[in-house]
């Protein structure tokens, strides 16, 4: 099945709203498994385009719908988490608050980070809508709170991440257009990182793939691919080989899984070779084409009313 990720137009009757795009993970290195059971990590977050589009208007309770029943709404939801957890840290008024509609474009447990992005979008909107001074000190606190990969979201664009991944090193962005395939199994990230295993991973440093991402040469980016995760991953959910596989067969210069999966993605030669590839029939899941975004591009900034 193919698919069109884009964003649709904001919620008739909401004061403002937010695009939310999500990201891939162009390189992933796990350094060593921390004494506080977190991994440490170096990796390279790449915005792209397409994904969530959050709104929201001035209520007296903060309260969620979404476009996807399947997805909860209370806590358990990281774009309520948020909400709360910046009324609470400004100490705001028990009446201040927000009717939100979250549009759910970015697929879940894909390992594109669609809930953390959200997360963070529910900070920037929320911000302007309580017209809350300008902080992004305690706007970076609370999104590393939230989760590990909430930070960037704030930056956008083209990131390298040490830590947890909220050590955050801007990088220039790479003009790349990826083809996305997404197939039907779902990955749950704890489950992913326990599959790790250091004498199954190899590949380039991380000082060697940033020189291939300054070169912006889409063969030498696509050559450089690197995530530790994905053979841990692939061994216990054959669809990730299936989808990589896929994309190799059909032309891309290299492919890899993001994050935790299950999103498979591979590098085009351009616009046209990504577009060609989506179109083609039969793929083994969901497939898509998007360009990456530079850190203006992914800004989440709230627009007002209807505004595209």
């Amino acid at each position: 099945m193919d698919g069109d990720l884009g964003v649709t137009s904001p919620a008739a009757g909401y004061e403002r709203s937010v695009h939310c795009p999500p990201k891939v993970n162009l390189y992933l290195r796990i350094v060593r498994r921390r004494e506080d059971g977190f991994h440490e990590l170096e990796t390279v977050f790449q915005s792209v385009d397409g994904g969530d589009l959050l709104s929201a208007e001035a209520s007296n309770r903060i309260s969620l719908t979404c476009s996807d029943p399947l997805l909860p709404v209370d806590e358990t939801n990281l774009v309520t988490r948020a909400a709360l957890r910046l009324h609470a840290r400004f100490g705001l008024a028990a009446d201040t608050g927000a009717r939100l509609h979250l549009e759910k474009r970015t697929p879940m447990q894909a390992g594109m980070g669609g809930g953390s992005v959200d997360a963070a979008a529910a900070l920037r909107l929320l911000a302007t809508l309580w017209d809350l001074p300008s902080d992004e000190y305690r706007l970076h606190q609370l999104a590393a709170e939230l989760g590990s990969d909430v930070p960037f979201f704030l930056l956008g664009g083209t990131a390298l991440a040490r830590g947890r991944g909220e050590v955050l090193q801007p990088l220039s962005t790479p003009p790349l257009w990826l083809v996305l395939l997404k197939p039907a199994a779902a990955v749950p990230t704890p489950w992913a990182f326990r599959q790790w295993n250091a004498s199954r991973c190899s590949g380039p440093s991380v000082e060697e793939f940033s020189r291939a991402l300054a070169h912006g040469d889409a063969a030498e980016i696509a050559a450089m691919l690197r995530n530790d995760l994905e053979p841990g991953v692939a061994a216990g959910v054959p669809e990730i080989a299936g989808a990589r596989e896929w994309l190799v067969r059909h032309g891309v210069l290299g492919a890899r899984m993001t994050g935790s999966g299950s999103v498979v993605f591979g590098i085009a030669r351009d616009e046209a070779h990504a577009r060609e590839i989506a179109g083609v029939g039969g793929a083994p899941g969901l497939l898509w084409a998007a360009r990456t975004l530079t850190s203006a591009e992914a800004s989440l900034c709230p627009r007002l009313g209807g505004a595209a």
